[in-house]
């Protein structure tokens, strides 16, 4: 019986493998494209899919937009890129035969009176079948309309998750916005200084992937200040973040208090011997009298 139920199990593994594998058993070429073109321009683009089924296959062209995680990974979602309505693709269907390859082909058109700007397109293929739409791979198309560029940051928000802390796991929120036209390239760099204000740590920071043209990111962070943590009272971090060819700063201020257990404690204990210190005259001057 037990050899009859590994079997089973063994069988029932190989079939989930074959069944995942045959709904996206294709691939898709170039993986990414980078053009420019100026108002009025068009331009074609190939994107070649491949059946690497052993069983002839029906593929669709789709085109979406693309948005990013908080990571700059890339999230592909219908209607999120005006530039969608620029493509239109020559041949919307086709079948393959296993291991042959076609080139979808994409034509973007950029209209008149379009501002400069990036945009952000998934150009791929899915497969049809009788009884759903299989999986779909995209190629991802940053469009650069030409004009000038502007490289420019917002800091929306950047506070302590607690205005109090009881231990050295300091944790911050931030949010940034790209309010310019094009990518921008993210580095940073969180430095604490005591109530001296002496600096005391300086961690750098992983903001992701560049920021799309018109995009947010937020992010926690943890600095590495712990072993640098050491007397209670009021301290204050200043993230700087650099971003863009042109390397420009901003800059984001915070404060917090830092009231470690042991100093809670002391004052605990300071607290109750008074109190215990001024029962002990009260009473000793209620028996002199």
């Amino acid at each position: 019986m037990l050899i009859k139920n590994k079997i089973l199990v063994s069988v029932l593994v190989v079939l989930s493998f074959l069944s995942v594998t045959s709904v996206s058993a294709f691939s898709i070429s170039p993986l990414k494209y980078t053009i420019s073109l100026d108002i009025g321009d068009s331009q074609d683009l190939m994107v070649t899919v491949k059946n690497d089924s052993n069983t002839d296959k029906e593929y669709q062209a789709v085109i979406v937009g693309v948005q990013q995680d908080n990571q700059g990974r890339p999230i592909f979602k219908s209607n999120s890129d005006v530039a969608e309505n620029w493509v239109k693709f020559k041949n919307e269907k086709t079948i393959l035969k296993s291991n042959e390859n076609k080139d979808f082909v994409f034509t973007i058109s950029i209209p008149k009176n379009t501002p400069p700007g990036a945009h952000y397109l998934g150009l791929g293929a899915q497969e049809n079948n009788n009884q759903n739409i299989g999986g779909r791979l995209m190629t991802i198309v940053v469009l650069q309309v030409a004009g000038i560029a502007n490289e420019a940051l917002a800091l929306d928000q950047f506070y302590p998750v607690k205005k109090y802390f009881f231990n050295k796991n300091l944790v911050y929120f931030l949010q940034v916005k790209n309010i310019g036209n094009i990518d921008l390239s993210l580095k940073a760099n969180v430095q604490t200084y005591d109530f001296r204000d002496k600096i005391i740590d300086s961690s750098p920071i992983n903001l992701g992937n560049k920021l799309f043209a018109q995009s947010n990111r937020s992010a926690e962070i943890h600095p590495d200040t712990i072993s640098k943590l050491i007397w209670p009272g009021r301290y204050r971090s200043i993230i700087v973040i650099n971003y863009g060819l042109t390397n420009q700063q901003i800059i984001g201020s915070i404060n917090f208090w830092y009231w470690p257990v042991w100093f809670l404690c002391l004052v605990g204990v300071v607290i109750v011997l008074i109190l215990l210190f001024f029962i002990y005259k009260k009473n000793k001057h209620e028996v002199v009298e």
